[in-house]
């Protein structure tokens, strides 16, 4: 199935990768590697997909030589307007309540670039297995959750045959790769 946040379907709604995402994922594992985040994404996680009974986040390294301010706020937040980033703290709240669940783990990717977006959910019916690779990032343009001039194309596929394997061990291989991160997110 193609994924790009603007086709229709026959419903007359859209496909979009979050939609996906929250109507495929129940008690198994989500696994997943993105090289952008933004907070509005994370919270979206925590209100709409919290059901999996464990996460493993790869994230791209948002820290750079020299960060500009108005960037990465712009980056975290998914939207430069004085509206969205004053209702940042509360996404904001939601994100961080997100990634100290204890069945939450993250690395962090520093040293280099991390371009690759992938989407793999596990379950112990292996029928509900899925994976979504494309250029989605875990942001509100990426997943299709608010509107956006982005141009975006995925393909999600139930499947737990070889290109599902082939995939959870390139996971797998990144994950031992990066360091664990065990974000001090209270202070």
């Amino acid at each position: 199935m193609i994924l790009d946040n603007k086709t229709k379907t026959e419903d007359n709604e859209y496909y979009k990768v979050f939609d996906f995402i929250k109507g495929n994922t129940e008690n198994g594992a989500l696994d997943l590697v993105t090289g952008y985040f933004s907070v509005n994404a994370l919270a979206s996680m925590k209100d709409n997909i919290n059901t999996a009974e464990k996460f493993r986040l790869i994230l791209g390294n948002l820290m750079q030589e020299e960060p500009q301010l108005n960037e990465v706020i712009n980056l975290l937040n998914g939207n430069p307007g004085i509206n969205s980033t004053l209702s940042l703290k509360t996404s904001a709240q939601k994100a961080v309540e997100f990634l100290q669940q204890e069945k939450v783990a993250v690395k962090n990717i520093q040293k280099n670039f991390c371009h690759a977006k992938a989407y793999l959910y596990t379950d112990k019916a292996k029928t509900k297995n899925y994976f979504i690779v494309g250029s989605s990032n875990l942001t509100e343009a990426g997943l299709g959750i608010k509107d956006s001039s982005n141009i975006e194309l995925n393909i999600a596929k139930h499947d737990y045959e070889d290109e599902f394997k082939n995939l959870k061990k390139w996971f797998q291989e990144q994950w031992e790769k990066f360091k664990y991160e065990n974000f001090d997110l209270i202070n």
